[in-house]
């Protein structure tokens, strides 16, 4: 027994050697052996060292490895780049892969895993086969859904010591289903997610990925003037097919070609600047900590930007109160910068509804959000563009999620946040809170009224 305690000890320790820490790796959750009991994927699951298995599912490629090492602590290491010479049983003489579905989306996770991983302290007799499994021509090999999900099963075999059928070497079946085994084993990637709203595109509208099991990217209904991915992109109308609607007339954002006259209203960007919804606070500032400040009371008024402006500082825009107003325009005539959360002052208005706080940003230039910022409020317009902001992947462990109370409009709106873990919550999350209606800020009160209108009627 002891030589084969120091052989465990030096395997187990090798892969700690890269890293202390758990980084992102984007399978999750854990699969059960019927005979040393759980599996983990993923070293979010606890502990110092780095481990879990990744498949690029970006990349686009029909197949693609799959690597890392997956950890029980009954066996230790389960090598998914486990180096042959393979054994003869089934087709699959290669390492495990990743085999896409072809006809979906390039980069959907739907597909099965074929090949080899490897017990490291088994030898020989750690060969696990992934797929495929055929027993009476169907295949029992591990799956993975478009929704993201694990199904299936894997075989370590071993040697066979006696006579009953039975390997006394090998770890036997492991059940990968991520529901029916309890263990949640799915694929992390990152999705945007739409609350009590729809959302609309002047082109094609895709996705590289599909939202968890029950989740959806729109409450009501996904429109374009373009294709749209059903794969990937679902609204909750129904578990099977997603309300969309492609090809559809086209969008036009108010802009000076039309005089902000556009698609979901008109923008009275002329009388906002000409004084018609009262005198305007004007600023030189390219901060806000130094200008409108940190704890605002917007009173109905509006206020303009001569240039390029960040929100160095968190703001907090509050209630208004007995004859002062919650809504306000901010105009921006260059790039607006977040760099910090913007938030609205919690709880419920006693007063009038016009009490409600509720901001409108009309940017000429592009919106840039910080990384680092969890939330904003507000409605944003943009004329050039508006993006969410990203580490990269090189940094994606640190990304955060970041949720939006408000709209956004913009000629193109880049969702860049790359955020995903096993909470499955959306990298962003775009909440359509009504104030922009409810309560308008100056020179907006047009804006939604090209809107769907959504009735609930007596059946």
């Amino acid at each position: 027994m002891k030589p084969l305690f120091l052989i465990m000890l030096i395997i187990l320790l090798f892969p700690a050697q890269s890293q202390s820490a758990c980084n992102f790796h984007n399978v999750s959750g854990y699969v059960w052996s019927r005979t040393y009991g759980w599996i983990s994927l993923n070293c979010a699951s606890g502990g110092t060292v780095d481990y879990g298995l990744d498949i690029d599912f970006e990349s686009g490629a029909p197949t693609v490895d799959v690597t890392g090492y997956a950890w029980s602590s009954n066996l230790g290491w389960l090598n998914f780049d486990a180096v042959g010479p393979y054994p003869s049983y089934g087709s699959a003489q290669y390492d495990a892969t990743f085999f896409r579905n072809q006809g979906g989306s390039a980069t959907t996770t739907a597909g099965v895993i074929k090949g080899w991983a490897k017990w490291n302290v088994l030898g020989n007799n750690g060969w696990m086969t992934l797929g495929p499994i055929e027993i009476d021509s169907i295949d029992y090999g591990v799956e993975i859904g478009a929704d993201r999900l694990f199904s299936g099963w894997s075989w370590n075999g071993g040697d066979n010591l006696d006579a009953d059928p039975e390997p006394e070497r090998g770890d036997g079946w492991v059940m990968w289903d991520s529901v029916d085994s309890g263990g949640g084993a799915s694929v992390l990637a990152y999705w945007f997610e739409t609350l009590y709203g729809s959302f609309y595109s002047g082109g094609n509208v895709d996705a590289p990925f599909a939202p968890p099991l029950n989740r959806y990217n729109a409450t009501y209904l996904i429109q374009a003037n373009g294709t749209i991915k059903p794969v990937a992109l679902q609204s909750a109308s129904g578990s099977t097919s997603p309300y969309i609607s492609e090809s559809h007339d086209s969008f036009a954002l108010p802009d000076a070609t039309n005089q902000y006259r556009g698609t979901l209203g008109w923008l009275d960007k002329a009388g906002l600047l000409a004084g018609r919804y009262g005198a305007l606070t004007e600023y030189s500032s390219t901060k806000t900590s130094n200008s409108i400040g940190k704890n605002v009371t917007l009173g109905g008024k509006v206020y303009r930007y001569t240039g390029n402006v960040s929100v160095d500082k968190a703001i907090t825009f509050k209630k208004g109160g007995p004859g002062v107003k919650g809504s306000g325009t901010i105009i921006v005539d260059g790039d607006l910068t977040i760099e910090e959360d913007i938030l609205y002052q919690t709880g419920a208005v006693s007063g009038r509804v016009e009490n409600l706080a509720s901001v409108a940003w009309i940017v000429l230039g592009d919106i840039i959000i910080d990384a680092d910022v969890q939330n904003i409020v507000g409605l944003f317009y943009s004329e050039g563009s508006i993006s969410t902001g990203t580490k990269g992947t090189a940094f994606r462990n640190f990304e955060v999620p970041i949720k939006i109370e408000g709209m956004l409009i913009a000629g193109q709106i880049n969702l860049q946040r790359l955020f995903a873990d096993e909470t499955q919550e959306p990298a962003e999350q775009i909440i359509f809170d009504g104030r922009a209606i409810i309560n308008p800020s100056p020179g907006l009160a047009d804006i939604g009224k090209g809107l769907p209108i959504l009735r609930e009627i007596r059946p």
